[in-house]
């Protein structure tokens, strides 16, 4: 439900979190029943592995790969053969992490993405029982000690990650290990001491444990949103509450009895099922629906699909695979093995494919400009800390505009700052204007602390730039702001915005405070993509703006804040967005300002240049510059 945009829980994505936990709970009570009867076997282990998750993976994946061949454009299907790729190596969750980067496409547009788990857990698993098996030879101390040290280890690294490489924290193993080892944990205390908790203690003691549990869980789905960094200290909330619910929701408990129900206990047979089916379904539900986003009726539908697939794939595909009298050992190893090749093969003949040119990837390419966001590496000036770029003064040192003129202007902001790079370069040469561009992901133009972006590097970096810009504004001619507006405007941090305007407004002559760009639901460009492929007209108005209420919201804000001073110049959309001074979301050849329905692309923002040099605005600019020179 959550993934289907369908319900209101912002924090639905706790349950993997909850998967992963009763996961390592299962497979390690599985584990020391075996030790516990001699009949443990690693051989044995992977066979069941392979027989509970290879055959409906497989399935899947295959069944996705002609839904991708025909509906997908080509850099979302170049994408898709990679982690067909990956998938087959288990590896989907370090390519999707690999691949986060910030103008990447969006998670729901990739159809194999709900793999990642998947990845994380079987590499868990081929680890997990050889260090057991060393422990179990060293003796029992040696097994909880490695298990409660893993833990720590693993949960530290997560809340270190959360704070600095997010991505990692999500994606890769090191950081979802300790999810597991909870289960684990939990697994191997009960295998020791046996379910006494359930036995001695009292009803109305078990019957609050579990309900904190749910209550645990119920708070983490409704309090958690995409903000909430994740999977570091707050994933305790999910975690432990569903440790709580293993160990204290006996069948006589309130908690016991509800998720005793036969239709909870029938939906966790096609759980499996369920979730390979669901994600690749919505996906390309929302392919085909360009330029509009799916109906919430077509996706409450899809639901419903996805659960009738899941119980078809578990009837027919997962229980008879689980049959060792119908598929022996040899047989389910041989299918790993073809099933595997498989997809490796689709994967490198689907990317070689691609490369040569498959059909309609050469038409759209050819029939558009490049449209891409300009950042320090590919033309602009927006820094992104990492890798060979560090935290500090290279961050600031980049200028667009009349590189020779001794008038200048200082540009903060975030990457929708940033992404009027090109603008203020043309508009700069045009009015004998060199502007400092000071622009950092997530970097919201004040003077504060306030954060809402994701990275340590990217912080340091955004206070750092602040710093700057508080230190130096004087010196400049000109200050120009922008910014995401919409993210801030709902916050207490729109005060520090507002704060920013009055500060440089009293120490520079002029200030400039540009426009959000129009916000769209789904990506004009892959609309626009669509269109040259199926060689179709292209009209932006079938693109769904249904995000922009806010975004506009907050413009008229900044426009109604800037009207107090004499020396503040508010740019609106349509003096920057327009043919001819008729406001529009396309530029003169009928392409998309927007990159992917957020920023302006480099080529938006050069069209938009020219949009701006014609308008009033422009000459309202001009007429402040002379009569602060004066």
């Amino acid at each position: 439900m959550y993934h289907a945009d369908v319900s209101r829980l912002r924090g639905g994505f706790v349950g993997v979190d909850i998967f992963f936990v009763i996961s390592g709970y299962l497979i390690t009570s599985i584990l020391f029943a075996e030790h516990a009867t001699g009949t443990f076997s690693l051989v044995g282990f992977y066979e069941r592995r392979a027989r509970r998750i290879l055959p409906a993976l497989f399935v899947v994946v295959i069944a996705c790969v002609p839904c991708a061949w025909l509906w997908l454009l080509p850099a979302d299907r170049e994408s898709f053969w990679r982690s067909l790729v990956a998938v087959s190596a288990f590896a989907s969750n370090i390519l999707f992490y690999k691949s986060t980067g910030y103008f990447e496409a969006a998670a729901e547009w990739k159809p194999l993405l709900h793999t990642w788990s998947l990845a994380v857990e079987e590499q868990y698993y081929l680890i997990f029982p050889l260090l057991l098996w060393v422990a179990w030879r060293l003796g029992r101390p040696w097994v909880v000690g490695m298990l409660v040290s893993a833990t720590v280890a693993s949960l530290a690294v997560a809340q270190w990650t959360s704070i600095h490489d997010p991505a990692a924290t999500f994606y890769l193993l090191p950081s979802r290990g300790w999810e597991l080892l909870v289960g684990a944990l939990v697994a191997a205390y009960m295998a020791s001491r046996g379910r006494w908790l359930g036995a001695r203690l009292s009803i109305g003691v078990r019957q609050v444990a579990a309900m904190v549990g749910l209550l645990s869980i119920g708070y983490a789905v409704v309090a958690f949103d995409k903000k909430t960094p994740h999977a570091g200290l707050y994933a305790l909330a999910p975690t432990l509450g569903a440790a709580l619910i293993i160990l204290f929701a006996t069948a006589e408990t309130w908690a016991g009895k509800l998720l005793g129900t036969e239709a909870l206990v029938r939906m966790g047979l096609i759980s499996y099922s369920a979730y390979l089916w669901h994600w690749p379904l919505f996906v390309f539900a929302r392919h085909k629906s360009v330029p509009r986003v799916p109906s919430g009726t077509l996706m409450a539908a899809l639901v419903g699909a996805s659960l009738l697939m899941g119980y078809l794939s578990w009837r027919y595909i997962e229980r008879p695979f689980r049959d060792r009298r119908k598929v022996l050992r040899r047989g389910i190893f041989t299918l790993a093995a073809l099933g595997t090749a498989s997809l490796l093969a689709m994967g490198v003949v689907g990317h070689l494919v691609n490369i040569k040119g498959h059909p309609g990837k050469t038409s759209v390419a050819s029939a558009r400009p490049t449209i891409e966001f300009l950042w320090l590496k590919t033309g602009g000036c927006m820094y992104q800390p990492g890798d060979d770029l560090p935290v500090g003064a290279k961050g600031v040192e980049c200028w667009v505009g009349d590189k020779t003129s001794s008038r200048t202007a200082i540009m903060l902001g975030d990457s929708y700052a940033g992404a009027y790079d090109a603008l203020w370069d043309i508009v700069g040469k045009k009015s004998d204007l060199r502007i400092n561009s000071v622009t950092t992901n997530w970097c919201m133009p004040t003077r504060n602390e306030a954060w809402m972006g994701r990275g340590d590097d990217h912080l340091k970096q955004c206070l750092f730039d602040r710093r700057f810009f508080a230190d130096n504004v004087s010196k400049y001619d000109v200050a120009i702001l922008g910014g995401n507006w919409m993210a801030y405007s709902t916050s207490s941090a729109f005060d520090g915005v507002l704060d920013l305007i009055d500060f440089a407004a009293k120490r520079t002559k002029v200030v400039v405070v540009m426009a959000a760009p129009k916000q769209f639901d789904v990506s004009p460009v892959e609309a626009y993509d669509k269109s040259l492929l199926e060689k179709k007209p292209f009209d932006i108005n079938a693109v769904s703006t249904g995000l922009d209420a806010e975004e506009a919201r907050a413009n008229r804000l900044l426009e109604e804040a800037s009207k107090k001073y004499e020396n503040v110049l508010y740019v609106d959309r349509d003096s920057l967005f327009s043919i001819e001074g008729v406001p529009s979301d396309v530029t003169r050849d009928n392409v998309p300002f927007s990159l992917e329905g957020n920023h302006i692309s480099g080529y938006g923002s050069k069209a938009a240049a020219a949009s701006f040099l014609e308008s009033q605005k422009y000459k309202d600019l001009l007429t402040m510059l002379q009569s602060s020179s004066r």
